[in-house]
């Protein structure tokens, strides 16, 4: 089977397999949804026959308290009957509430609450004339009140029943409504279970098929990689030693050249003057480009040496270094948060002089030159930009900026060979890490670097 044809139909299968498992998962959501849903309609029925049976419970404990007070006189009765009179009407409420979404049963329960309330107020009226006339519970007024209460009470308890008998019919319905959900829920679950176990089975062995494949071509990359490496460390090599050997006739030729002006600059006019000190310019420039070169192959060549590096104190050194070569004692160096952090030192030092001396020569054309250090921690790298206040340059080839031979600036004007951001690139991406520029062209321009963050150290 081609490649090409094993990829596509691996792809279909785990694309078939992935939509039937996302079909399953929304099958067996909106089943459970409804479990769920027919559930709480249970528990909803539950709830009220609990509620009813609260308010029926109440009013009976009213009568007893009520009947217990008018045939003692015990203040303890009264008390009894007060207590549950206070609580029957937020139950009373509490019942219709719980039947608002069922019509027929909201009208059995407003009526059964009214006849509660009916209740309340005939033993409230038998209370009242107990305390205000001080009669006996055989009086013929408390027995026609109480023949009063126990009609009540009748129509109480068989407006009770009819709203039980509702209720139990509604929860007959629904524990048949969610036992046929369940069983659906566990059908639908089995068959599609099923299915998404064969169709993953199927992409499993196209995926292990299409593994073997992979793991044989990046055997070949490997390789390739090996051969590769191979061939970069041998022009790395012919490079660097190309760059040494060409030293050697410069320093000839601007040897000679010198010698000769020396020796026989009386005999040259001023044209021929000018011409040995152009070959002579030249030879220097092609000396300091060589030695970039050998710089620039040296550092893809040298073994990293992590350890952790004080930037501040790196900085300084390096400081001096490039000031007393460029002769810009008057610049200014501001030196922010530097944290410290795990990389190699010389190659780390290249770096800061490569953008050190870049800052102090773009920005030695200001009348206050200043250059900025500054280090910031973001997660797993640590990052250090370098500000100045020099001529900047133009975003618009910012792809040329990190470019071996490229330059933005003329030669004439701002002296270089074009290597050094390059070296600088190739060090920090050795590191793991990455460059960056940015700038206004008049304004200045910062450069920046990060490396991986090992140990949170700060210098």
């Amino acid at each position: 089977m081609k490649p090409v044809i094993k990829q596509l139909l691996t792809s279909i299968g785990m694309g078939v397999a992935m939509l039937l498992l996302a079909t399953i998962a929304y099958l067996s959501y909106t089943r459970t949804e409804h479990f769920v849903a027919s559930s709480r309609w249970v528990d909803h029925t539950y709830t009220v026959l609990i509620q009813l049976d609260k308010v029926t419970a109440g009013i009976k404990e009213a009568e007893s308290s009520e009947r217990g007070y008018l045939l003692t006189n015990d203040p303890h009765f009264f008390h009894l009957y007060e207590e549950v009179v206070h609580k029957l009407p937020a139950d009373m409420q509490k019942l219709q509430s719980l039947t608002a979404d069922n019509p027929i049963q909201q009208r059995q329960v407003v009526a059964f609450n009214a006849r509660v309330q009916n209740k309340l107020d005939s033993m409230r009226d038998i209370i009242s004339t107990k305390l205000e006339y001080h009669r006996l519970a055989t009086d013929p007024v408390f027995l026609g009140m109480l023949n009063t209460g126990k009609q009540i009470m009748q129509d109480i308890r068989m407006q009770a029943a009819n709203i039980l008998n509702t209720e139990q019919s509604l929860l007959r319905q629904r524990l048949k409504a969610m036992e046929d959900e369940a069983a659906s829920t566990r059908q639908w679950i089995l068959i599609g279970n099923l299915l998404a176990a064969c169709m993953l089975g199927l992409s499993f062995w196209l995926l292990i098929k299409e593994i073997q494949s992979r793991e044989r071509a990046q055997r070949k990359a490997e390789a390739t990689a090996s051969q590769l490496e191979i061939t970069n460390r041998e022009l790395e090599s012919f490079s660097y030693s190309v760059s040494h050997d060409l030293r050697a006739p410069l320093r000839a030729i601007d040897g000679y050249s010198r010698m000769f002006e020396e020796d026989y600059s009386d005999k040259l006019d001023e044209e021929g003057l000018r011409l040995l000190s152009v070959v002579r310019s030249n030879s220097r420039k092609m000396g300091q480009l060589i030695d970039d070169l050998l710089q620039f192959a040296r550092s893809g060549r040298k073994q990293i040496e992590a350890e952790p590096i004080n930037m501040p104190t790196l900085i300084h050194e390096v400081w001096l270094e490039v000031t007393a070569d460029q002769m810009a004692h008057n610049t200014q160096l501001e030196l922010q948060q530097l944290l410290t952090v795990h990389a190699d030192r010389a190659l780390i030092r290249q770096v800061l002089i490569n953008l050190l001396s870049n800052a102090v020569k773009y920005s030695k054309t200001k009348p206050e030159p200043k250059v900025v250090v500054r280090s910031s921690h973001n997660r797993n790298t640590v990052s250090y930009e370098i500000e100045d206040n020099g001529v900047g340059f133009d975003m618009r080839y910012y792809n040329k900026l990190f470019g071996v031979f490229q330059r933005l600036h003329s030669a004439d004007e701002f002296p270089g060979t074009g290597v050094g951001l390059a070296i600088v690139q190739r060090i920090i991406v050795r590191h793991g890490g990455q460059v960056w520029g940015k700038s206004t062209l008049g304004e200045g321009s910062v450069f920046g670097f990060s490396l991986p963050w090992k140990e949170p150290h700060h210098g």
